[in-house]
């Protein structure tokens, strides 16, 4: 017959243990939550000004190429592969499509 021996001291976790472990996780969540929150607004804001200039620098290099600017919604430059090889890109923080204005040979419309 087995006997049953409880070594003296020793206990199981109390659920006030347990909720003061809850509330502390919960505190410390609500702090970092919100941080990672601003920073994905920045890479996104970081990202739209990556492919403006990306635009711009292969609509300075379409020009030179064929003597005239993309359309100005950019159909034609995100169609050829070699100017943009996974095709048109679309602002991450609105999903709006950037637009191009010949006359001042600048992407129009996304001064995030």
């Amino acid at each position: 017959m087995k006997s049953r021996t409880r070594h003296r001291g020793q206990r199981g976790i109390s659920f006030l243990e347990v909720m003061a472990v809850v509330v502390i996780l919960g505190i410390i969540a609500a702090i970092a939550l919100p941080r990672f929150g601003d920073s994905t607004a920045a890479a996104k804001t970081a990202t739209c000004r990556i492919n403006t200039g990306n635009i711009e620098v292969q609509a300075a290099l379409w020009y030179r190429n064929k003597g005239t600017w993309p359309a100005s919604d950019l159909s034609d430059i995100f169609a050829d592969t070699s100017y943009f090889p996974d095709g048109a890109t679309s602002c991450p923080l609105d999903g709006s499509t950037y637009t191009f204005d010949a006359a001042t040979e600048e992407v129009v419309g996304h001064a995030h």
